[in-house]
């Protein structure tokens, strides 16, 4: 069973689980909070992690 974990630029990782579906409702909230400039997720690049390899990658505004 795969790990996912999701980790975003300046906050770490907020999420770490087995559930397919709960990782990918995380890293798309963040993902829209990054997009939308929103909270503490403003503008942060947002990864997902599966066992411990880079799955997918949202560029952040800060990072550019």
């Amino acid at each position: 069973m795969a790990i996912y974990t999701v980790v975003v630029g300046n906050i770490g990782k907020v999420l770490e689980t087995t559930q397919f579906k709960e990782m990918l409702e995380t890293y798309g909230e963040y993902k829209r909070q990054s997009k939308e400039n929103y909270g503490r997720a403003a503008g942060e690049t947002v990864t997902v992690f599966q066992d411990d390899a880079v799955k997918w990658e949202t560029q952040g505004t800060i990072d550019e």
